[in-house]
């Protein structure tokens, strides 16, 4: 899960209902309402997509690690750690600022996964990006900013969903 750094993403939501049009006869309809949402980004903002997210694992004899990869969200074991499902995933982020602006991405403290429930913990020895720490926005103004990391699990590690927050700070100049 991230946070934003102090900054307040602004977010708009539309529902749209399903609309029935009957024409002669004796017709029958079903409807059905879908959820449709939207996302409005106002200059010098960053919106969180979706969370990092090292799927489901098995914890053996040894310790290992679990890296997801920024670009690609593949996912890599070491050590006595199984991959065992899941959705692995790098977190994801949009940034949106003036084209061609120029921007700082860090991170802040490395997060601690605790076990829902207590317990038992798991560090984060390293959160990487897709990309160079200094950057220049595209054009459009719109940046995708991807989040892996490296999950350190030890041997025998308790069995639970275990959860956890990490900052990013976007500095732009």
């Amino acid at each position: 899960m991230g946070t934003f750094g102090g900054l307040t993403p602004r977010v708009a939501t539309a529902v749209l209902g399903a609309l029935a049009l009957l024409s002669g006869g004796s017709a029958q309809a079903a409807t059905q309402a879908g959820p449709t949402r939207a996302i409005t980004l106002r200059p010098l903002s960053i919106v969180k997509l979706r969370d990092l997210d090292f799927g489901t694992l098995i914890s053996g004899p040894t310790g290992g690690t679990v890296v997801i990869n920024p670009n690609n969200d593949a996912r890599t074991t070491t050590g006595g750690v199984t991959a065992a499902g899941g959705t692995p995933l790098a977190a994801q982020f949009y940034t949106y600022a003036t084209g061609n602006q120029t921007l700082q991405v860090n991170r802040g403290p490395l997060p601690v996964l605790t076990r829902v429930g207590g317990g038992a913990t798991m560090n984060v020895t390293g959160l990487t990006l897709n990309g160079p720490v200094l950057r220049v926005i595209g054009p459009a103004g719109l940046l995708d900013l991807r989040v892996g990391g490296t999950l350190v699990v030890a041997a025998n590690q308790a069995a639970g969903a275990y959860v956890g927050t990490f900052q990013i700070i976007v500095t732009y100049f």
